[in-house]
């Protein structure tokens, strides 16, 4: 039996692994104080370009001071909480935690130097030797306080946003530090279940979901998949879309009506916004220049249907003419005089065969006989 209980098993990192991790930071409270204001300044345009995952400013600044209490206090280097770890301590779910990582990294505050691996055999059976039931390594990252954008952010900015969250030097308890509480949105359960929260209503009032036509779900699902539309309003939502499409819907548009109306406040010299505050009401704003029952798409529709029209016509009749001439290249109908005529030259040409046959066996039997007779005379 040992004397001792023996360390858990340690991951030795090479010694030149953080030779591309380009600085340090400065301190714990500055990192997270950045990582806020970048937050602030960035993530709108980021985010409007699809570039950056959804993560609300709580969230992330309850990853940041969740995440930033597991690294080295000096340089912020070896830092490895786990993801489950993360889970429990700001109380988001698993993909929660990876979409804040993830924007981490466009923001260029976190740098990975270790990649998360599985332990190989021989480190797993050493592992339980140490009574150590681990069966993998964390990713290994340092926070670093972002060379490519903290250009961009006033220190001043970075100060008050320190004073705000901190005010004192935050208390140090065990290893991990919780410098202000974050807003709980889950509950364990909630997180485990993969689903929001949902209280019993204690007023006895029930939730009831607005319903929306079908014409307009429809005009509002082309719509969001029209690329000649700009990008905020193929970000809305299907029922929030339909909500300001509904009377256009049941008035007879379709995508080419909208984007028509569109394309003439455009004409008029207004300037279509590129992010409007409020995509909604805007929409609603720019499509209120166009009335209801006079879609502006509809005289295009009727010529192309015009068009349409007189081509399937000429089709038709081309058909027909088509058809006339294969039918007087077929031979006519049982009935009809001209098959009649062919019928009656055709049974005289049998008859006049039939007498010449007859003849021609009369004179044959009439020379047989004659023969016969001189024949008999002779004898």
């Amino acid at each position: 039996m040992a004397l001792f209980k023996p360390p858990p098993l340690k991951l030795e990192l090479p010694e030149d692994v953080y030779s591309t991790v380009p600085s340090c930071w400065m301190s714990r409270e500055r990192w997270v104080a950045l990582s806020l204001a970048l937050y602030d300044l960035m993530y709108t345009d980021l985010r409007g370009t699809l570039r950056a995952p959804s993560v609300s400013r709580d969230t992330f600044q309850a990853w940041a001071i969740a995440e930033s209490g597991c690294a080295d206090t000096a340089t912020g280097r070896d830092c490895r909480p786990s993801v489950r770890h993360l889970i429990r301590a700001i109380s988001r779910s698993r993909r929660t935690v990876q979409r804040c990582r993830e924007l981490s990294k466009l923001l260029d505050l976190r740098q990975v130097v270790f990649r998360g691996r599985q332990r190989t055999k021989l480190e797993r059976l050493e592992s339980w030797e140490r009574e150590d039931r681990s069966r993998g390594w964390t990713a290994v990252a340092a926070l670093i306080d972002s060379p490519a954008y903290a250009h961009l952010v006033d220190n001043s900015v970075i100060e008050l946003t320190v004073q705000q969250l901190f005010g004192a030097p935050p208390p140090r308890r065990g290893g991990s530090v919780s410098i202000s509480s974050p807003s709980v949105v889950t509950s364990e359960k909630n997180v485990r279940k993969r689903r929001a929260p949902r209280d019993r209503d204690t007023k006895g009032r029930t939730k009831t979901t607005r319903s929306y036509d079908q014409k307009a779900l429809l005009l509002a699902s082309r719509t969001r998949s029209d690329e000649r539309f700009p990008l905020w309003l193929r970000r809305l939502g299907v029922k929030g879309l339909a909500g300001v499409l509904t009377p256009y819907a049941l008035g007879g548009w379709d995508t080419d009506d909208v984007y028509e109306a569109m394309e003439d406040v455009r004409r008029s010299g207004q300037r279509i916004l590129t992010a409007p505050r409020n995509p909604h009401a805007y929409l609603r704003w720019l499509l209120g220049f166009t009335e209801v029952t006079a879609p502006p798409a509809a005289h295009d529709r009727a010529r192309e249907d015009r068009i349409e029209r007189e081509r399937c016509e000429q089709i038709r009749s081309d058909a027909e003419q088509r058809r006339a001439e294969a039918l007087a290249a077929v031979p006519a109908g049982p009935d009809s005089p001209g098959r009649r005529a062919a019928m009656a030259v055709a049974a005289g040409a049998g008859q006049k065969a039939i007498s010449s046959s007859a003849q021609r066996s009369a004179r044959g039997r009439e020379a047989q006989q004659e023969l016969a007779r001189q024949r008999a005379m002779e004898g």
